[in-house]
């Protein structure tokens, strides 16, 4: 019973589709039959091309205008964000414009048709009369004209309108199907995968993990008191086209030392820039110091360097470390490489 009812309504929408084709296919015919009487009048063929095309444009003007009313009253309200389904996915939000604008402009086009229903004769007959001019008898074609448009008019509307509501909804229920189960799909990669990353981590995300192992390699990287900055910089004082010098001097009191810190670029079509931040012994008052690059060199001056340290330096905005051994530089007295 089923299979007979569902070729029953094929059946049924074939025999209206078949209808309004056929309607339409009347319509262009009775515009060819109209201009007619024009092939014993002068100019002959032309001036019955002339007035067909004509009614034709006419026609499909008024079929258009018929055709896009039929759609707005037809538009289905399942573009709608359905907001009292609570299994619906949040994820996804259906965008309602469509169905806003098709109920502002149905309600403008009913409320103001039923607010002049008595000047709907008048507005015709000055349609009427605008188009009357192509044909040559101007009474008769008045009357042409106005039902030219009427009956296209309302094919168009009838056609699009039962076409939205046929037809239209299904293709938008098929793409929101579509949509919500591709939305489903990808939720559960991204599950599946987070749950994966997660038994990678034992029984943590591998960015917790990461933050653990990173924290017990600085542990390790520090485990020195003496020189707390030893290999936490990299170990390299030259990276990615940027390195790191010092310059031990001695300074006027014989038990301390002048040091000065220098980072710039190796490369002089990629100049060092912005600021660099110096990383010390604690045992300075301020033992992280920011300084500005100034043509192209960020220089650090201590004055009362006591002995051997490891510095740090990050540039490029933490994007290069460098680190530099006092206590490995050539030509360091040995005094201050032993303190």
């Amino acid at each position: 019973m089923p299979e007979l009812t569902l070729k029953q309504k094929n059946r049924d929408l074939k025999s209206i589709w078949d209808f309004l084709l056929f309607s339409i296919i009347v319509g262009i015919v009775i515009c060819f039959l109209i201009g007619l009487n024009t092939l014993n009048m002068k100019g002959g063929i032309m001036a019955y091309l002339e007035l067909t095309g004509a009614c034709i444009f006419i026609g499909g003007a008024s079929f258009g205008i018929g055709g896009l009313s039929g759609f707005l009253f037809g538009v289905p309200k399942i573009l709608n964000s359905d907001t009292n389904n609570h299994d619906r996915k949040p994820s996804v939000t259906q965008n309602d414009n469509l169905v806003q604008i098709s109920d502002w402009l149905t309600k403008i086009i009913v409320g103001v048709g039923l607010t002049q229903l008595n000047n709907i004769p008048e507005f015709l007959a000055r349609v009427g009369k605008y188009f009357s001019i192509i044909f040559q008898n101007k009474e008769s074609g008045e009357k042409i004209a106005i039902a030219v448009i009427l009956y296209f008019l309302i094919i168009g509307f009838l056609s699009v309108y039962l076409w939205t509501r046929l037809h239209f909804i299904g293709m938008v229920k098929k793409v929101e199907d579509d949509l919500d189960k591709k939305v489903n799909a990808m939720a559960e990669v991204i599950n599946d995968t987070q749950q994966k990353m997660t038994d990678l981590g034992g029984g943590k995300t591998i960015s917790e993990k990461f933050d653990e192992v990173k924290a017990e390699v600085n542990n390790i990287a520090t485990n020195d008191p003496d020189d707390p900055q030893k290999s936490k910089w990299g170990g390299k004082s030259e990276c990615n086209e940027r390195k790191i010098t010092a310059k031990i001097e001695p300074s006027e009191n014989p038990t301390l030392y002048k040091v000065t810190l220098e980072v710039c670029s190796t490369n002089p079509a990629n100049p060092l820039t912005g600021f660099v931040k110096f990383h010390l012994h604690p045992t300075f008052n301020n033992d992280n110091p920011i300084i500005a690059v100034t043509d192209g060199i960020a220089r650090l001056v201590l004055n009362k360097v006591y002995g051997a340290f490891t510095a740090g330096a990050e540039a490029d905005e933490g994007n290069t470390r460098l680190e530099i051994d006092l206590a490995e530089l050539s030509g360091v007295p040995q005094e201050f490489r032993d303190r």
